[in-house]
Order: C-alpha cells, then structure tokens, then sequence
C-alpha cells in the first residue's frame, strides 16, 4: 500500500476520488483522501462491492509470484474491474482490457485508475467481463465436482493400496 499511495493520492486528488484500504491497519500511512477500514468477514463483500476499482500492486519477487490471486479474484466476483501487477498468475487472472488492466509502470499505473475513473461504463463491462470469468473459472460450482472427483480417485487408490 505504501509505495503506491503518491500515485494513488495524486490521481484520486486529481479526479475527486477516495481510496479504501480494508484491513491494511498501521500498514497504511495516513492521508486524508484514504479511509482505512477494519477487515470483517461479516462485512468483506459489502465494502467490496461499495468499490468502483479493485487493485493489487505487487513487487516482483519471489514471494509475490506465489500469491495465488485471490484478491483479485474476490474483486472480480463483485463485479469490479481490477488494476493489477502483471506478476505470478494475475497475468493469467487479468485480461488487460477485458476485465481489467496489467500496470508495471506508474504511468501504467496512472492511465489505468484514470481510464477507469472517468469511465463508469467501461467499469461496468470490464466488472461484468471479471464476474463471468469468476463463474467459469473459480467458482465453487466448477470446483465442487473437480475436487470430490479428485477426493474419491484419492480414496479409491487408498482402498487397492491397503488390500
């Protein structure tokens, strides 16, 4: 959150917006235009979808390519469009211009919370783009039958084993 709170500020000042930081706590250094909020699980998806943008900047390092896009993902299932580092699998998550846009630069990342700021209909398509992919990609419908069928091949190698 820190290093990407000039850029954030400046645009945000810029065109009237506000920055929501939920659960970034002492992490996040204190500014007037950002409303740090408490993570809650009762309140998670509410305070996502009062969102017009989800973002998630990441360094490139070692750790950072084993995130598993989850963010993104949970963004993506509220609809929103997403900003995102292209680093570990948002590159494969984010259809820079689908569903969102990839950023490495500050200029990219400048462009793209500025496009989707001054955009509210672009916003909607690329949220909408994001949802159908959460449902055919992540969902716990698509998951639910992979994982019992691979639980039950699981439990079936271990019934020949043990014989």
């Amino acid at each position: 959150m820190a290093p990407m709170m000039p850029i954030l500020a400046s645009v945000s000042e810029a065109e009237g917006a506000r920055i929501a930081a939920v659960g970034a706590g002492k992490a996040a250094p204190p500014h007037p235009l950002l409303d740090i909020q408490l993570w809650s699980e009762d309140t998670e998806v509410a305070r996502r979808q009062d969102m017009d943008i989800g973002i998630m900047p990441l360094t490139d390092t070692p750790w950072a390519r084993g995130k598993c896009g989850y963010k993104l993902i949970q963004y993506m299932a509220c609809g929103l469009p997403v900003i995102a580092s292209p680093v570990g699998v948002n590159a494969e998550i984010v259809e820079h211009g689908v569903n969102g846009f990839l950023a490495t630069t500050e200029a990219e990342w400048r462009e793209a919370l500025v496009t989707l700021l001054r955009d509210p209909e672009l916003r909607r398509k690329m949220g909408a783009e994001g949802r159908r992919k959460v449902e055919a990609q992540y969902s716990l419908q698509v998951w639910g039958p992979r994982v019992a069928m691979m639980l039950k091949e699981v439990a079936e190698r271990g019934k020949l084993c043990s014989t």
